[in-house]
């Protein structure tokens, strides 16, 4: 019997495990199958030029090719297909590529707007953390569970049409020296792969929830810099403003529809299946509806910690400086 998930708003069946998305009940038929594949089977692509040795892309059609590991080919918003390498390699290790990369391109094609970034829910409404990989997005995400928020989704981020953030991947992937700042226990938790110093959080050591919720705010995650200012004051003033996560006004369209371009999964992805003019007009509807901050965060996970039992990152005025403190420290400079 396969297996019944719901993710990224599809009903999915699959003949492998897949702990990291929430399983599903429903008696409806599945939109999307995940199966093995053989590749030599697969038709010939007429390939974008957005192609690459080891990623094939066409309108409707993803292919992914990776040495040791195999092959997957994503299509029509309907259908995973995977192949291993060679029997040496685990689920996990394929796993590690369905669930990101292969589902992502199943959502692109299935029409959602598909973000690399960080879903998190409270209250019924939801928050969207942006930014780099080492930006520190699990971090914060951990942390904000840890103060009564639900994980939607990490990773990748699918945004409907409707602007509700849609459920998907109930795992947070955490480094070795965050694993160990954090107090886990590293020892215990599943590599992502084979190799990698990298470790998963499943759904069932994290607060998930499986509706979906609409989108409220969206932050573009910075890490302030240890040295960024100099110098002690005599009342704390310049260690509490170092230690203080800091939002930015929101930004104008414009820039907000620049970030969420660039914040695509994956942009050659989008531009590979001749999807870009799609991720175009969802950015710029989700720009026009939904504020986009910056965040700065302390340099430092137990410093980012503690800074979250005094903000709100549902009230983003209330980490934001007031006009005299900025023009103060304007004067300064």
């Amino acid at each position: 019997m396969p297996h019944r998930y719901r993710a990224f708003g599809a009903e999915l069946s699959s003949d492998l495990v897949l702990p990291e998305l929430t399983a599903s009940e429903s008696a409806s038929d599945s939109q999307v199958q995940i199966q093995r594949g053989d590749h030599e089977q697969w038709p010939e692509l007429d390939s974008s030029p957005h192609s690459t040795p080891t990623l094939q892309l066409a309108p409707q059609d993803w292919r992914l090719e990776l040495e040791g590991i195999g092959w997957f080919r994503a299509t029509g918003g309907e259908r995973l297909e995977w192949q291993r390498w060679d029997d040496s390699v685990s689920d996990r290790d394929i796993r590690a590529f369905a669930v990101t990369s292969g589902l992502g391109a199943l959502a692109i094609q299935r029409g959602a707007l598909v973000l690399h970034g960080t879903a998190l829910e409270r209250d019924g409404e939801a928050i969207l953390l942006l930014g780099h990989p080492a930006a520190g997005k699990s971090t914060l995400a951990w942390s904000l569970l840890q103060n009564g928020w639900r994980l939607l989704s990490s990773e990748l981020v699918a945004v409907s049409p409707d602007g509700l953030v849609q459920p998907g991947m109930h795992q947070l992937k955490l480094w070795h020296d965050a694993a160990l700042a954090l107090e886990l226990n590293w020892a215990l938790l599943p590599p992502v792969r084979k190799g990698l110093k990298r470790y998963a959080l499943l759904a069932e050591d994290l607060a998930c929830t499986p509706q979906p919720a609409p989108l409220r705010l969206i932050y573009g995650l910075n890490r302030a810099k240890e040295d960024s200012r100099k110098g002690d004051d005599v009342e704390g003033g310049v260690e509490k403003e170092k230690l203080s996560i800091k939002a930015s006004l929101n930004f104008y369209q414009t820039t907000a529809l620049m970030r969420l371009r660039n914040q695509a999964f994956h942009a050659r992805m989008y531009r590979g299946m001749a999807a870009e003019p799609q991720l175009f007009m969802q950015a710029a509807a989700l720009a026009r509806t939904v504020p986009l901050h910056a965040l700065t965060v302390p340099d430092g996970i137990e410093a980012m910690a503690a800074s979250l039992k005094e903000v709100d990152l549902m009230q983003p005025e209330s980490m934001q400086q007031s006009r005299e403190a900025i023009e103060k420290d304007a004067s300064n400079e």
